[in-house]
């Protein structure tokens, strides 16, 4: 049975107040060369209206990556994936590190399964029952840091590892020092900036992945993002260096706190907040990177 007790996000009722024609107060970056790129892939296909191919997003993801594809679960979203993946899970108890995800949380709540939030850190010499997993943001979307977790892998049943983020530096990505209590969750929304497309994953045991497909709807992919993601995952990259190049000059010309993801934190608002929008996190002002052609035009 559900909790009652549940908070969770409010209803898409609110009346829109602004809409910016690049909106990067979402965290969501925006890449101009992508863009039109995407447009020109959609205006070349014929019918964009049918279920998509849901094969052509594993086989593109598992190329990219170099991954076996029994082992991915690709789900609408990394919320979706997260989702599935904290209801399949069979824990007495979440840890949950500091930073992470506000959903994370409610779904806890929904299964009423146990949790705390913990700093990651103070966890290294502290005795944790072995019924029990930990999920961390890694780099989280609040403090623009990442942390070294390798150490703690060993100390839970699961532990979770969030990285969305992670290809804007991946010196703390584990998806690489896989072993089978560890569960990789990432975004192409983050990675690339097509939030609108859709599409996350996750990449565990085949037990795993397995419980966490038993939770899929029929369709957890759209046809356009099934069209799309195999022709631009390889550029993934290239769409990471123009966001950087950008951070670097951002971040030399203003007054910011240093992060490893795909935003800025500046310590006040300025022209570029003021024309793409920011969210005030953390006491910065949190915003989304662009290409520096379209920050040029400002």
């Amino acid at each position: 049975m559900l909790s009652k007790n549940i908070i969770n996000r409010p209803p898409w009722t609110n009346k829109v107040i602004e809409e910016r024609e690049i909106d990067l107060s979402k965290n969501v970056h925006f890449d101009s060369k992508l863009n039109i790129t995407v447009k020109k892939i959609i205006n070349n296909k014929n019918n964009i209206l049918n279920y998509g191919n849901e094969y052509s997003l594993y086989e593109s993801i598992c190329n990219y990556y170099k991954l076996d594809i029994n082992k991915l679960a690709i789900g609408y979203g990394a919320t979706d994936i997260l989702q599935r993946l904290i209801f399949s899970l069979d824990i007495k108890k979440l840890y949950i590190a500091k930073h992470a995800f506000e959903m994370i949380e409610v779904y806890c709540k929904m299964i009423n399964l146990k949790y705390e939030i913990v700093d990651p850190e103070k966890l290294i010499d502290k005795e944790i029952s072995k019924d029990s997993a930990m999920y961390i943001a890694n780099p989280n979307s609040i403090d623009g840091t990442g942390l070294n977790i390798f150490e703690l892998k060993d100390k839970f049943k699961y532990l979770i590892a969030d990285e969305v983020y992670a290809d804007f530096e991946n010196k703390f990505s584990l998806l690489n020092k896989f072993q089978s209590n560890l569960i990789i969750v990432k975004s192409l929304s983050k990675s690339l900036g097509i939030a609108g497309l859709r599409v996350g994953f996750s990449y565990s045991s085949e037990k795993i992945a397995n419980e966490i497909q038993k939770l899929r709807t029929s369709q957890v992919s759209t046809s356009i993002a099934c069209i799309v993601v195999p022709e631009v995952i390889s550029t993934t990259q290239d769409v990471i260096f123009r966001m950087k190049e950008t951070q670097e000059f951002l971040e030399k010309n203003y007054e910011c706190k240093r992060s490893i993801a795909n935003y800025v934190l500046f310590k006040e608002p300025n022209k570029y907040t003021n024309i793409f929008g920011s969210r005030e996190v953390g006491g910065y002002h949190r915003m989304a990177l662009t290409d520096m052609e379209t920050l040029s035009k400002i």
